[in-house]
C-alpha cells in the first residue's frame, strides 16, 4: 500500500512538472533580444521550445526522490525485520538455557522457528525490488507527445503574414513593390516552401530569404512563377521566416502567391516591434547599385541591395518595423536632368500618398493603418542636378520642399521629421534649413529637424555603381545616424 502511494505521488509531482514547464515555454520571448522567435500565448498556439528536456529533467528528478523514498522505506521495513528477528532468537536462547534439561528435541523445534522467521523475511527485499521499474515507467509517460504535423497552404493574407512595407493584395497575392516590403511569418514544423510571382521585364527583381533573422540566400526571379524551400528539419522547430524585395519599385513586382508549410499548427504573424520608421528617398536610400565591384560596373537589380542601406541599417538597430518609398532619380520638384529644363515626369510628392508607384495598383495608402514614430526624408540630390546653384531655382525647390513637408506632416500627424542630404552633395541642404525653420514658425510645429550626412569618401571606402554609396558608406551613415535618432527620441 506505502509503495503505491509513493507511485502515485511520483505520478502527481510529475504531471505538475511538465504542466508548468509546457505554459512556461509559450510566452513571447524578451524584446529586447533581437532577431528571435516570438512565442504566442497558450491560449493562440503552442510553440513548444525544448520541452521535451525540460520534461525529462523533471521527471528524472523526481524519479531520484521517488527511488531515495522507496529505498528508506524498504532499508526500515527490513531493520525492523531483522530487529524482530534478534529479539525472537535472544528470547528463545533465554529459553533454552532455563530449560537445559528439557529434552533435545525441544532444543530442535525451536531452531526450525526461529530459521523459519528468517526466511521469510526475504521475499519481502524480493517484491519491492519488482515494483521499482514501475515507477520509473510512470514517470516517463509525463514527457509531452509530439504533436501531429500537417501539409498546410496559406495566401499572404493579414491573418497569417506580418506585411513589411506597403504592400497590397491582388488576385490572391500580396505585391511587393517598394524597396524592403515583403511579408514575415512564424510557424512550428519542419518545412517551408514560398511561392512567388514576378511581372518579369527588362530589369529582374532581386528577393531575400531570412530564417530567425538569419540571412540564408537571394535569387533573381527569373520566371513568372517559382518554389522555394526556406526550411526544412528532420524535427519540428519554431521558426520565423522573412521573404523581402531587395530591388526597388522602379523596375519589377514580386507576388507572394501562397507559403506551404508542414506545421504543428500552422503559421502566424509575427508581432508588431516597438518602433515604426518611414524612409523617403531616391537611389541612396534604395541601394543602388551597392553590390557592384566598383563605379564602373553598370547598374543592374541584380547589385541593387535595399537591406544594405542606411535605412535599413538604423530600422534594425532599433529594431524597428520600416517602410522604404524610393524611387532611383526622383527628386521633390525636378527629378534627375541633364537639361536645363526640371525634370518632373515623376516626382516624390505625387507618389508619395500611393500603396504603390506603378502600373499595378493606382491606390492610396492608408495612413491610419500604420502610423511611424518617425520619418527620416533624404531627397535634393537629385534635384540639385537641375538647380545648379542658380538661387531662382534653389527657391522654387524650397518652395516645393516645404509643401511635402505639410504633406508629410499630414499624413503623420504625430511623427518627428528628420530632413537630410549630404552623402552625395549638400548643396541644398542650407535651403532645406531655410524651409524647416519657416514651417516650424509658421505653424508653431518643432517636432521636426534637419541633419547632415558626411559626404561620401570612395577612395577609402569604395563606390557602388555610378559613384553611388558602397556598403561602407552606408554603414557610416547609419552610424552618424543612429545616435542623432537616439538622442532626440530618446532610443
Amino acid at each position: 500500500m506505502r509503495i503505491e502511494k509513493t507511485a502515485c505521488s511520483v505520478i502527481a509531482a510529475a504531471l505538475l512538472a511538465a504542466s508548468a514547464a509546457l505554459f512556461a515555454s509559450c510566452q513571447k520571448i524578451d524584446e529586447e533580444a533581437p532577431e528571435q522567435i516570438y512565442y504566442i500565448e497558450a491560449s493562440e498556439r503552442f510553440y513548444i521550445p525544448d520541452i521535451e528536456e525540460a520534461a525529462i529533467t523533471t521527471a528524472e528528478t523526481v524519479s531520484e526522490t521517488a527511488e531515495v523514498t522507496e529505498t528508506t522505506e524498504i532499508t526500515s521495513e527490513i531493520t525492523e525485520t531483522e530487529t524482530q528477528t534478534e529479539s525472537e532468537s535472544e528470547t528463545t536462547e533465554e529459553t533454552t538455557e532455563e530449560s537445559r534439561t528439557e529434552t533435545e528435541t525441544s532444543s530442535e523445534t525451536e531452531s526450525e522457528t526461529t530459521t523459519e522467521i528468517t526466511t521469510e523475511t526475504e521475499p519481502v527485499t524480493e517484491i519491492i525490488t519488482e515494483t521499482l521499474p514501475v515507477s520509473e515507467e510512470t514517470v516517463t509517460e509525463t514527457q509531452p507527445v509530439q504533436a501531429a504535423l500537417y501539409e498546410m497552404s496559406y495566401p499572404a493574407e493579414d491573418t497569417f503574414v506580418k506585411p513589411l512595407g506597403r504592400t497590397f493584395m491582388r488576385d490572391g497575392a500580396r505585391i511587393l513593390s517598394h524597396t524592403c516590403s515583403g511579408v514575415e511569418f512564424a510557424f512550428r514544423g519542419t518545412k517551408a516552401d514560398v511561392t512567388l510571382t514576378s511581372n518579369c521585364k527588362t530589369s529582374k527583381a532581386r528577393v531575400a530569404f531570412y530564417v530567425n533573422g538569419e540571412y540564408i540566400k537571394d535569387t533573381m526571379l527569373q520566371n513568372s512563377e517559382e518554389t522555394f524551400t526556406l526550411f526544412e528539419s528532420d524535427e519540428p522547430q519554431n521558426c520565423i521566416i522573412s521573404v523581402v524585395k531587395l530591388s526597388e519599385a522602379a523596375y519589377s513586382n514580386v507576388g507572394v502567391k501562397s507559403i506551404n508549410v508542414n506545421s504543428e499548427y500552422g503559421i502566424i504573424p509575427t508581432p508588431a516591434r516597438n518602433h515604426k520608421i518611414e524612409f523617403i528617398g531616391d537611389s541612396i536610400t534604395c541601394g543602388y547599385g551597392v553590390d557592384a565591384a566598383d563605379q564602373y560596373e553598370a547598374f543592374a537589380t541584380t547589385n541593387e541591395n535595399g537591406e544594405k542601406t542606411y535605412a535599413a541599417l538604423v530600422g534594425k538597430h532599433f529594431k524597428a518595423d520600416y517602410n522604404v518609398i524610393s524611387w532611383s532619380g526622383i527628386g521633390v520638384y525636378s527629378s534627375y536632368t541633364e537639361s536645363s529644363k526640371p525634370n518632373q515626369s515623376f516626382l516624390m510628392p505625387p507618389i508619395y500618398g500611393k500603396t504603390a508607384p506603378n502600373e499595378l495598383s493606382n491606390d492610396m495608402w492608408d495612413f491610419s493603418a500604420w502610423q511611424p514614430d518617425l520619418v527620416v526624408i533624404n531627397l535634393g540630390t537629385n534635384d540639385n542636378t537641375w538647380t545648379r546653384g542658380i538661387q531662382e531655382r534653389a527657391d522654387l525647390f524650397g518652395s516645393a520642399y516645404y509643401d511635402f513637408i505639410k504633406q508629410v506632416r499630414e499624413a503623420n500627424p504625430n511623427a518627428y521629421i528628420i530632413c537630410s542630404l549630404g552623402v552625395m552633395g549638400s548643396k541644398l541642404l542650407p535651403e532645406i534649413e531655410k524651409q524647416v525653420a519657416l514651417y516650424s514658425a509658421n505653424t508653431g510645429d518643432y517636432r521636426i529637424t534637419t541633419f547632415e550626412f558626411d559626404y561620401r569618401d570612395g577612395v577609402n571606402d569604395g563606390f557602388g555603381a555610378g559613384f553611388h554609396p558602397s556598403a561602407v558608406t552606408h554603414q557610416k551613415m547609419a552610424d552618424k545616424l543612429i545616435p542623432f535618432i537616439s538622442q532626440l527620441l530618446g532610443w
